[in-house]
């Protein structure tokens, strides 16, 4: 059963005998706290504007609290912390329960505030005029009561947004050339940050292949994904725009064309930016580590680097990653573990690519 503590008790007590965090997830909703989750997930990703959860919990319909707290399409805000950390602020989305041989469970999910963006069109056309990308995000999100922060953000810019495109679709447009991202805060605002300082974080673990905390590493090397050459094309105040870029690696004659909104005032970045991108996107990596905290005591997240060895995968030379994105999850079976999404830093932020971990 779920617990549920609903106001402060009249006399705080610390019970906690070691410093250590005790990795305890909570859901603040509806004025409650919920904790003794039997199934956590948790994701959080630098290229996705919304982070996600998921947590399972046993659910008895006689409880009057629980069916306040948890209604259908109500939309209710809420909080997700691990022990005193706030992860999320967002709203219940979905909730899924089950009845199976006499046991109930529930299974709540969310996301970010930032989550309306991705699901919402823009409400007729709107035309901006010299202005940069985060005051038109904050035109864009004033309706959904989402703040705006920029951390990389001074190019103006005139463009077109068209009625019924999703708010995401129309800013990505935009950030997405120029190695921005769009991300939420913890708070549940949008951020605008840039890509150049991702290959700057020193390595948080050494991940070897049959040492703790490696569990298990998945990778594809997916030739559909690249190309022989990148053709970007943009048509910009009436004149078209083109990009170029090879990729000489690719020993095939392999031609893409890409048709574009907008792109960097460099048409051949833009391109650049396509070619890391399908080399990202060709070699997915996945490890899965054991604990929800790094050797060294910190939490798990995204935007952290490792190195990673791992002869068993095919990536036999020790190199440096990304960690694009985490997910933390907690069954029965496998107790805590994370999946880091790892990814060649140099992709995001538009640089050659070094170390090829096949090679």
């Amino acid at each position: 059963m779920p617990a549920i503590d609903q106001g402060p008790a009249p006399v705080a007590v610390r019970t906690r005998v070691s410093s250590r965090p005790a990795d305890e997830v909570r859901l603040e909703v509806a004025g409650r706290k919920l904790t003794g989750f039997d199934g956590i997930t948790l994701t959080m990703a630098i290229d996705s504007l919304a982070d996600s959860f998921a947590l399972t919990m046993p659910y008895d319909p006689d409880r009057s609290d629980l069916r306040v707290a948890l209604r259908p399409f109500a939309y209710t805000p809420c909080k997700v912390y691990l022990d005193d950390d706030l992860l999320l602020t967002g709203r219940i989305e979905k909730l899924a329960p089950k009845m199976d041989a006499g046991e109930r469970s529930l299974t709540v999910e969310g996301r970010s505030l930032t989550g309306v963006l991705v699901d919402c069109g823009i409400e007729g056309d709107l035309d901006f005029k010299g202005l940069t990308l985060a005051v038109m995000a904050r035109k864009l999100c004033k309706p959904f009561g989402i703040i705006v922060h920029a951390d990389a953000d001074s190019e103006q810019f005139t463009t077109r947004a068209e009625c019924g495109q999703t708010v995401l679709d129309f800013l990505n447009s935009i950030a997405a050339p120029r190695n921005l991202f769009l991300n939420s805060t913890f708070q549940g605002g949008l951020r605008i940050s840039s890509a150049s300082a991702l290959t700057q974080a020193a390595p948080v673990a050494a991940l070897i292949e049959g040492q703790v905390p490696l569990l298990a590493v998945s990778a594809s090397y997916d030739g559909t994904r690249r190309f022989s050459s990148y053709d970007v094309d943009a048509q910009i105040d009436a004149e078209n725009v083109h990009g170029h870029e090879d990729d000489t690696a690719v020993p095939v004659h392999r031609p893409t064309i890409i048709l574009m909104k907008d792109m960097d005032p460099d048409p051949n970045a833009t391109a650049r930016r396509a070619r890391m991108e399908a080399i990202a996107a060709a070699l997915p990596i996945t490890a899965t580590v054991s604990g929800w905290r790094t050797p060294r005591g910190q939490r798990w997240h995204e935007r952290q680097s490792v190195t990673l060895k791992a002869p068993g995968a095919m990536l036999a030379t020790e190199r440096k990653y990304l960690i694009a994105e985490a997910t933390f999850r907690l069954d029965k079976s496998a107790g805590k573990t994370v999946d880091l999404r790892l990814v060649m830093a140099e992709a995001y932020a538009g640089k050659p690519l070094g170390v090829l971990p096949w090679a």
